[in-house]
């Protein structure tokens, strides 16, 4: 059941980072999976799975500016 409760959260983190960033939902797929973020968010010790969806969006998002 917590796989499934991930999926969903994965789903609405990358519906929102493509809103955000106004790209396809596609485009923001890729960058989730690239990111340490998502790597973080699977491991279940950080907890990051139980922040907001937002909290996450905008981690992506620092994430992306610091690469930059």
């Amino acid at each position: 059941m917590l796989d499934f409760l991930l999926w969903n959260k994965i789903t609405r983190i990358i519906m929102q980072l493509a809103d955000t960033l106004h790209i396809s939902t596609d485009r923001a797929l890729q960058i989730f999976y690239d990111s340490d973020v998502c790597r973080m968010l699977h491991d279940k010790e950080l907890g990051l799975h139980l922040m907001s969806d937002t909290y996450i969006v905008n981690d992506l998002i620092e994430e992306l500016r610091r690469e930059q």
